[in-house]
């Protein structure tokens, strides 16, 4: 991005974050008595999926770009832009910083912001819908099991999906109400102008009017396109499966077999669901302690604090510094496109 200073600053926060995790974490002697134990094969797997989530998100937002902005170079731009959602997601309230970051991203390439604005709400819509499917059939078969065995769950599991739910209207109304699309944009340049990534916002906000028509011209276009949607929702199912089944893989590097990887699965899903409702970057403490209360019914006492250290090692402190590399160090590569090959 052009303002390098801010993103050095950015890469040495988080490079502090992860130095002091690694020194300080009460999970870190623990770990390193344990490690020699390990099964290194399931923590591989467990890299795999962090990285087969990323690409799947990759996969998911090429395929909404490339049926609203045709270019032969965008699956490696698409790559970029999602490691730099990733990346500005993790340092931010429930991950509000990634779609700006994104947003200019895509717009430093050529993308128009009315564009990029909707590519990134669709597929945003269709995440949210498919957690709401995982989180259902979560309630449905395992509800019972983990209300019965952690207090207060029912309350958890109330505020929780009424914030998913409470998330997904708001973004359907965001796409059929131009008005508070609108207002919504128009806040995002004046937050990107104030933390420096936008100069001279005032000179942009003569487009916005145009842009705000083009991303509902292209949100009704994505809307007809069922193929797309079918293929971004597939992959969606694919992207959150992998992200799930971390813990499982943890759980069997510890050499534990009792509980099954369905469990598991469902016990991340009320995990992520808890960790929405944090108002902390990268829900810290949240996570951990949420990952305690839950994971702690099948890992052993002495084992637990390090599947913690190792989880947020895969999920959140291998993202910053993969998604770092891309925000700081990868120069832009512009998109030279024809206008003329613009679906709008």
């Amino acid at each position: 991005m052009k303002n390098k200073s801010f993103n050095i600053i950015v890469l040495i926060l988080s490079t502090g974050i992860m130095f002091y995790f690694f020194i300080y974490s009460h999970g870190l002697e623990s770990f390193i008595k344990q490690s020699k134990t390990l099964n290194k094969n399931w923590i591989i797997i467990a890299v795999f999926c962090i990285v087969l989530f990323w690409t799947f998100e990759t996969i998911i937002l090429h395929s909404i770009t490339k049926a609203l902005y045709a270019e032969h170079k965008l699956f490696l731009q698409s790559f970029k832009f999602t490691m730099i959602g990733q990346f500005f997601g993790a340092f931010t309230p429930f991950s509000s910083g990634s779609q700006p970051a994104q947003i200019y991203a895509m717009t430093e390439t050529g993308i128009p912001a009315g564009s990029a604005s909707s590519i990134l709400m669709i597929k945003f819509i269709i995440h949210e819908i498919i957690y709401l499917v995982y989180l259902i059939i979560a309630l449905l078969f395992k509800f019972n099991f983990f209300n019965a065995r952690i207090k207060y769950f029912e309350y958890f599991c109330v505020i929780g999906t009424f914030v998913n739910i409470s998330i997904i209207l708001f973004a359907l109304m965001f796409s059929m109400n131009s008005k508070i699309s609108e207002k919504i944009i128009v806040g995002i340049f004046k937050i990107l102008s104030k933390i420096k990534l936008i100069k001279n916002v005032e000179n942009k906000y003569n487009k916005i009017q145009v842009e705000i028509k083009k991303f509902h011209d292209n949100a009704a276009f994505i809307g007809k396109n069922k193929f797309t949607c079918f293929i971004a929702s597939v992959f969606t199912i694919l992207q959150w499966l992998a992200y799930y089944i971390i813990p499982y893989c943890i759980y069997r590097s510890f050499g534990y077999t009792a509980a099954t990887i369905f469990t598991f699965i469902t016990a991340q899903v009320f995990l992520t669901m808890f960790m929405s409702c944090i108002p902390l970057p990268g829900a810290e403490g949240g996570a951990e302690a949420g990952f305690y209360m839950i994971f702690g019914l099948f890992f052993k006492a002495n084992s637990i604090v390090s599947a913690i250290f190792i989880w947020r090692l895969i999920t959140y402190y291998l993202t910053i510094a993969v998604g770092s590399i891309f925000t700081v160090m990868l120069p832009n590569t512009n998109i030279h496109k024809d206008p003329s090959k613009n679906k709008n």
